[in-house]
């Protein structure tokens, strides 16, 4: 009897957590968006998807592998197709540029909160996520975002985030940040009170905002990834590094000397063997890391930072900003002494390591092509010349001997 009551008691709390954990609501602030009465409910990972499509710097290829069962591709893909990024148009002049994204999450939403927000923007939620995540998750999130380049730094308050022109709060087109509203419940206010600034932002095309309101209760959801795979956000990282290692040109002409058995050890000249053996990712947070985990782009080129003004040799890693991406640029080696013909290598890869042959793949493959259609036309003219029947006048001068 007592076993019974103990799993009455259980199913029922279980029952009582499912029903006290609230949805997120999301809005979105945008000069062409007209809200729906109807506000679709999507899952945590068609939303995770939402937000780096609209914060990607390059064009994002969706890969829906991790979508749930509960929702058919189609339907994701006409999610992100609305709720997304607006792509360009074809036809657009060059100087029209796209507007900033910012994607502003905020956590511990109590329902008063989100009902004064929902009465000071005067519209209704673009969607709702219906199994918002824990706090771990969103952490892992803005992780990710950190290592893609977007995430700003948490320092800038929300009135300077709002302003996409704020040089010391943006450091690209795009930027993610996280508020708890527990404990600066003052974020909200100075929401309210700069949202005539966003609308103008807005309104003159410049910015384009996705509030992302997480209750309280997700806090301590057993939910701790954004997205349903096993390594959750760690995975998607690891996607989108290249697995290749570093090599450098003294490791094939330098012979190597046996370490000793106690503590195996590598020359810095050559580059550990640890350096080789990691995955190498394309954004370094700080140019010392860049240059020893590329071992000085083999050799073949520099680290400089992708998003900032400077060159590579601009910044180090105690005051390189937070959304700094240093990545090798390759550049051209002379490798043959001029008395005998000057001859340059070009070099490519995400640590200068392999040897760009475009050009030669490029000489070769269209003298083949020309070759080959050359001698087909002369055979098919060949062929042609000798279809070609012999005139009248020629057979009738020929007559049978007697």
């Amino acid at each position: 009897m007592r076993l019974v009551a103990g799993l009455t008691a259980a199913a029922l709390s279980g029952l009582a957590a499912a029903a006290n954990q609230q949805s997120a609501e999301v809005y979105l602030l945008q000069s062409s968006w007209q809200s729906s009465p109807e506000t679709p409910s999507i899952p945590k990972e068609v939303a995770r998807h939402i937000f780096l499509q609209r914060t990607s710097r390059q064009r994002y290829g969706s890969d829906l592998r991790d979508i749930p069962g509960s929702i058919d591709t189609q339907t994701a893909v006409d999610h992100l197709a609305t709720f997304g990024k607006t792509p360009t148009p074809l036809f657009t002049h060059a100087d029209k540029t796209d507007a900033s994204q910012l994607v502003v999450i905020l956590e511990g939403t109590a329902a008063e909160q989100s009902s004064r927000l929902k009465e000071k923007l005067g519209q209704n939620a673009a969607f709702t996520i219906s199994d918002p995540p824990s706090a771990t998750a969103n952490k892992h999130l803005m992780t990710l975002f950190r290592n893609l380049g977007v995430a700003s730094s948490q320092q800038c308050e929300l009135s300077a985030m709002i302003n996409p022109f704020e040089a010391d709060c943006w450091a690209g087109p795009s930027s993610v940040v996280k508020y708890d509203l527990r404990a600066s419940p003052e974020t909200l206010d100075a929401l309210f009170d700069n949202l005539s600034r966003l609308d103008k932002f807005v309104a003159d095309g410049d910015l384009e905002v996705l509030l992302v309101l997480l209750p309280e209760s997700s806090r301590s959801s057993k939910l701790n990834h954004w997205s349903a795979a096993a390594a959750g956000a760690a995975a998607d990282l690891r996607r989108r590094r290249d697995a290749e290692m570093v090599i450098s040109d003294q490791d094939n002409t330098t012979p190597k000397a046996t370490p000793p058995a106690k503590k195996p050890a590598a020359s810095s000249g050559s580059g550990s063997a640890a350096h080789r053996a990691k995955p190498i990712p394309q954004c370094f947070p700080s140019l010392k890391s860049c240059m020893a985990d590329t071992n000085s782009c083999s050799g073949h080129g520099e680290c400089v930072n992708k998003y900032g003004g400077g060159g590579g040799n601009s910044s180090d890693s105690a005051s390189a900003p937070a959304s700094s991406c240093f990545a090798c640029v390759c550049k051209a080696t002379v490798v043959s002494p001029p008395e005998k013909g000057r001859k340059t290598k070009h070099w490519g890869g995400n640590m200068c390591q392999k040897e760009d042959i475009s050009v030669q793949f490029w000489l070769i493959a269209g003298f083949t092509v020309t070759i080959v259609g050359a001698v087909t036309f002369a055979i098919y003219l060949l062929f042609g010349v000798g279809e070609e029947t012999l005139p009248g006048v020629i057979g009738a001068g020929v007559s049978r001997s007697k």
